[in-house]
């Protein structure tokens, strides 16, 4: 028996093939609405969140914070366990299955939380600081609490229910934010920070409950879950090493240059990346079950991959190549004079991001298709190179450290293409195609920008950065037969996301 939660957005029944295909695009493509919609809004939250609390608390509270996410995000690594993608990834669930691995992410959380109530002084201890201490013990709350939603989680998004997801995404960053800003206007002072985040978690743990309706039961049987585990426990591995990879700069930056300095390299790397993860995911939850759907018809499989990257670039890419040339204006702009010291951090962190839309969508292939065994050994590959980058330009401060992560990709993308297509119907070669057009489109764009730049004003020239880069990147992209039928295809995607 299959353990699927009620959904008014999952596929019916069609009565014919093709029907079923129809029916099954309409439910991707609205899908991939509510989830762009809801990631729209959270984005414009965590804008906002980042604008305005920037202006109430010192970069070093910012600092503070950073030097504990190193160890705090190990709860996204340990805690499920890579369970719920497999969830999602499986064909069928039973449940007994179900309940095992629910108790296996609670017995995880809870081990997790103890540990960081052991490490706390340890931490504090190590960056000669107590706060990065207090930060990390009291985030074994969030641990226990975070561990209870995992399951239910996994099943609204295995029932493809992206509506109640997507309301259940924007409630909680909408609780975050305005918590948070009540208690840095209370507080001034980085608990503002945890107690905005640890709100936010309680709203969505009571969402989910609500909304999920199943429940753990004592139907466990331990052993019918081990596949998924063993599925899990390489998609873990993964993830380990790609958590080392993208906060052991933090760690360099904080152990020699201190909090200060980390601040600024961290608000310029949350507002070049953070805004690219959370399109990413909301689109990941829409592409994982859709295309684990189809890796038995190769050719479906490879069409639906490649429109949702084009689309990734062509959204992506253009404004990432904006902020990029106009990076000396925006940090200012944003968060106020004392933070310019940030914008050659800015500058070197967005061309490093150029590649990052179609890079994290790899992460589908590796996924869908149960490959997490190879993705775990392109992890094996990529965190060495790129921690190598981080200590040759860690003697020049955060921007030298910025700046080695932007030239690590150089040896690193190349080689993840040709992992992740290996033995699928998608080929390295389309993942160049996805990202050329719309990187000839901004650099054509930047062009424009440089010669206009003694012309106008900070807010004209941003407008006309952002309206030549997009313009540019669309007009090279429909110049190409594929760039062509990829707009099309995304016009008809559009219709179908129509109530």
């Amino acid at each position: 028996m299959d353990i699927v939660s009620k959904s008014d957005d999952a596929p019916a029944q069609a009565g014919t093939p093709k029907g079923e295909k129809r029916q099954f695009r309409k439910v991707a493509a609205r899908g991939a609405a509510y989830s762009g919609l809801a990631q729209g809004l959270k984005i414009l939250l965590s804008m906002a969140s980042v604008i305005v609390v920037a202006r109430l608390l010192a970069p070093t509270d910012f600092g503070v914070i950073a030097m504990t996410t190193p160890i705090t995000g190990f709860i996204l690594i340990f805690q499920n366990l890579g369970l719920n993608q497999a969830v999602v990834q499986a064909r069928t669930i039973s449940e007994e299955q179900t309940n095992a691995l629910f108790f296996y992410n609670l017995a995880a959380s809870a081990a997790i939380a103890l540990i960081f109530l052991a490490i706390s002084p340890l931490v504090g201890l190590f960056y000669g600081d107590p706060r990065p201490a207090y930060i990390t013990a009291a985030s074994a709350l969030t641990v226990l609490l975070t561990g209870t939603t995992l399951q239910h989680t996994a099943l609204l998004n295995r029932a493809m229910r992206f509506r109640a997801l997507s309301f259940v995404d924007i409630t909680t960053a909408a609780a975050s934010l305005l918590f948070t800003i009540g208690f840095a206007l209370w507080l001034r002072n980085f608990w503002a920070l945890w107690l905005g985040a640890f709100c936010g978690t309680v709203v969505n743990a009571l969402l989910v409950w609500r909304i999920d309706r199943w429940r753990p039961s004592r139907r466990i049987v331990w052993g019918s879950a081990r596949n998924m585990v063993k599925f899990g426990a390489n998609l873990t591995g993964f993830n380990f090493m790609n958590f080392i990879r993208k906060n052991i700069d933090n760690v360099l930056i904080a152990k020699m240059w201190g909090s200060s300095a980390l601040g600024l390299y961290d608000r310029s790397y949350k507002l070049m990346m953070f805004p690219l993860e959370k399109v990413n995911s909301p689109l990941a939850r829409v592409m994982l079950p859709a295309l684990a759907r189809v890796q038995d018809e190769p050719g479906r499989y490879r069409r639906m991959f490649l429109l949702a990257i084009q689309t990734l670039s062509i959204f992506s890419v253009p404004g990432i190549m904006a902020v990029a040339m106009c990076s000396d204006l925006v940090i200012p702009l944003l968060f106020g004079a004392r933070w310019t010291d940030a914008s050659p951090i800015f500058f070197w962190l967005s061309l490093a991001a150029v590649t990052q839309p179609v890079s994290n969508a790899t992460g589908w292939l590796f996924i869908s298709s149960g490959r997490t065994k190879e993705m775990f050994h392109w992890g094996l590959y990529s965190t060495p190179v790129t921690i190598a980058a981080f200590l040759i330009g860690l003697p020049w401060g955060p921007v030298g450290v910025a700046k080695a992560y932007f030239l690590s990709q150089a040896v690193t993308v190349p080689v993840l293409y040709y992992w992740c297509t290996r033995d699928t119907p998608v080929s390295a070669r389309d993942l160049y195609a996805a990202i050329v057009p719309t990187l000839l489109g901004g650099i054509l764009a930047w062009g424009v920008v440089n010669l206009a730049r003694g012309e106008l004003s900070t807010i004209p020239l941003l407008a006309t950065a952002f309206a030549c880069s997009y313009g540019f990147s669309i007009a090279v992209q429909g110049a190409t037969k594929k760039g062509r039928a990829a707009l099309v295809e995304m016009t008809r995607l559009l219709s179908a996301a129509r109530p």
